[in-house]
C-alpha cells in the first residue's frame, strides 16, 4: 500500500477504483468506524458536477429548488439514501453550502455533511469507484482529502464482472466482453495510478487480496493514512460475495474465498485476451501473469461478434449514470499510455 499520514484534522474521504474491485467493502469496513460515514456510490461529479453547464449557478436563488430536488433525487436513486434525502430539507443544504465557501465545491460539502452528521460521524465521503477519473478535482477542491484507491487482479475484475448476472442482474451478462471490461480495468487503473503519482500524500492506494489476506495489517495503515485511530469492529463486517449469487451464506468477517477464483471461471481464451490489453498494467501493480495457453479462435470470434453490442451495453445500459464528459475520460485513458 502506498501513501502517507494526513494531517491531525481529517479531511473529506473517498474509496475510488474500477467496478468490481472492492469498494463496496472498502466503503462497508470504514461505515464500522464510529467517526467514519461514506455515502455507497453517489455518483456527484458525473450527475453534478459534469453537468455544470446546464444547472447553472448553484447559489442562485432560482436554481437552488431544482438542483437541490436533484440532490435528493440522486441520493434517494443512485445512493441508496432515501432517509437522508427526506430529512434533508433546502434551508440546510443551503447553509451548510454557503458556511463552505458555496459553488459546486460547497454544495458537495454540505451533502458529505449531512451523511456523516446523519450517522454521528466527523469524517464525511462517498465510495462511487468511478470518482477515481475525478481525482485531481477533489484535491483542488479539498487540498485535505484522503483518497484510497482499490486495485484487484484484474483476472478476479473480469471473473467477478462475468458472473454478477447470477445475482439475477441479467443485464451485466450482456454488457460482459472480455476485450470491454479489460479496456475498462486498465483505463481505470491508469486514473488511478497517475493519481497517486501526482498526490502520494493523498492517495493510498491497496490491493483488495493484500486487504483480505491480512485485514488488520492494512486497516491499520489506512487508518493512519485516513487519521482515525484503527477501530476493532471495523473488522466486523458481513462478508458475501456480490459476484457469486448462489452463495447465501453470510460470514462475518474479511473473507479471501473470491481472490483467486478466476483461475477456474475464466476460459483460457478469456485470460489471454485480457492479458494482451492489460498486461503492463497488471504487472506494473504485482500480479504476474498466468502462463496459459493460446487463445480458442472459435472464442476470439465469439468476443469479436459481441464486441459492438456489448460495448454499447457497458457505456450505456449500465443503470449508473454515463455523461460525455466521463465518457471523454475514460476514452481518453483508452488512447493513453
Amino acid at each position: 500500500m502506498t501513501g502517507s499520514s494526513p494531517e491531525a484534522s481529517p479531511g473529506p474521504l473517498f474509496v475510488v477504483g474500477a467496478p468490481r474491485t472492492g469498494t463496496t467493502l472498502m466503503m462497508q469496513i470504514l461505515n464500522r468506524h464510529p467517526r467514519i460515514y461514506l455515502y455507497d456510490e453517489i455518483h456527484y461529479f458525473e450527475l453534478i458536477w459534469d453537468d455544470r453547464e446546464s444547472i447553472g449557478d448553484v447559489d442562485s436563488p432560482q436554481v437552488r429548488p431544482r438542483v437541490y430536488e436533484r440532490v435528493r433525487e440522486m441520493l434517494r436513486h443512485v445512493g441508496s439514501h432515501r432517509e437522508i434525502a427526506d430529512a434533508l430539507p433546502d434551508e440546510e443544504l443551503a447553509r451548510h453550502a454557503s458556511a463552505a465557501g458555496g459553488g459546486y465545491r460547497g454544495l458537495l460539502t454540505s451533502i458529505l455533511r449531512a451523511g456523516a452528521d446523519h450517522h454521528g460521524a466527523d469524517v464525511a465521503g462517498d465510495s462511487s469507484p468511478q470518482d477515481v477519473l475525478y481525482i485531481d478535482q477533489i484535491l483542488e477542491w479539498y487540498p485535505q482529502a484522503r483518497i484510497i484507491g482499490l486495485v484487484r487482479d484484474p483476472r478476479g475484475f473480469l471473473s467477478s464482472y462475468k458472473n454478477y448476472h447470477r445475482r439475477g442482474v441479467a443485464t451485466y451478462r450482456e454488457r460482459y466482453n472480455p476485450l470491454t471490461n479489460s479496456m475498462l480495468w486498465r483505463s481505470y487503473m491508469r486514473a488511478l495510478q497517475a493519481g497517486a503519482r501526482k498526490h502520494p500524500d493523498s492517495v493510498a492506494v491497496i490491493r483488495y487480496e493484500d486487504l483480505v489476506d491480512d485485514p488488520p495489517t492494512h486497516l491499520k495503515r489506512l487508518c493512519a493514512h485516513i487519521g482515525v485511530p484503527f477501530d476493532g469492529e471495523m473488522l466486523n463486517v458481513s462478508a458475501s460475495n456480490t459476484s457469486f449469487g448462489n452463495e447465501e451464506t453470510e460470514v462475518r468477517g474479511i473473507v479471501a474465498s473470491s481472490r483467486d477464483r478466476w483461475r477456474t471461471e475464466l476460459t483460457p481464451t478469456e485470460i489471454w485476451l485480457g492479458e494482451r490489453i492489460f498486461g503492463r498494467e497488471m504487472q506494473a501493480l504485482g500480479y504476474d501473469p498466468a502462463g496459459t495457453g493460446g487463445p480458442s479462435p472459435w472464442e476470439l470470434l465469439k468476443v469479436g461478434a459481441q464486441l459492438p453490442r456489448r460495448a454499447f451495453n457497458l457505456l450505456f445500459r449500465t443503470g449508473k449514470p454515463l455523461t460525455w464528459a466521463k465518457l471523454r475520460r475514460v476514452l481518453g485513458s483508452f488512447r493513453s499510455g
